[in-house]
């Protein structure tokens, strides 16, 4: 039996087999409460946004809880993107931190992931009482192809 190919499957082949695929990874990091990312020199927007957050202690627990989730606004994957927080007292002293990985660590283009970070209370200098704000930061590797 001919094996038929639609003009979008000859179009997929003809890349595949004319070119080499490049992989560029770039590691970004910015302040969530900007809702924005900044590359490496500071001036371009990649656009991973945090959104959703909460912060709560589960019953009963001695754990302190962020929730949220992280949306690429790109055109291009990022992969083991991970969200990380910096805890503070009423003074603005770093009382904590800790981070966590978005489920599943790598985002597509127009998706979002959650993430989750727990921080046990004896790791938070003078327990979970004491925290009164918190920075989150996202960070991640974009993944550009280039065609040669």
């Amino acid at each position: 039996m001919p094996l038929i190919y639609t003009s979008a499957t000859m179009m997929a082949i003809l890349i595949v087999l004319t070119g080499t695929i490049s992989i560029i990874v770039i590691n970004t990091e910015a302040f969530a409460q900007n809702q924005t990312i900044l590359n490496q020199s500071g001036t371009e927007k990649i656009d991973l946004n945090v959104q959703g957050v909460s912060a709560f202690v589960p019953e009963g627990r001695d754990i302190y809880t962020i929730t949220g989730e992280v949306l690429n606004n790109n055109t291009f994957p990022f992969n083991s993107v991970q969200v990380s927080t910096t805890l503070y007292d009423n003074n603005s002293q770093v009382v904590g931190v800790g981070s966590g990985y978005t489920s599943p660590s790598g985002i597509q283009p127009g998706l979002k992931a959650p993430f989750k970070i727990d921080i046990f209370g004896g790791e938070i200098r003078g327990g979970i009482g004491a925290i009164s704000n918190y920075t989150l930061q996202v960070a991640g590797d974009l993944q550009v192809q280039l065609f040669q």
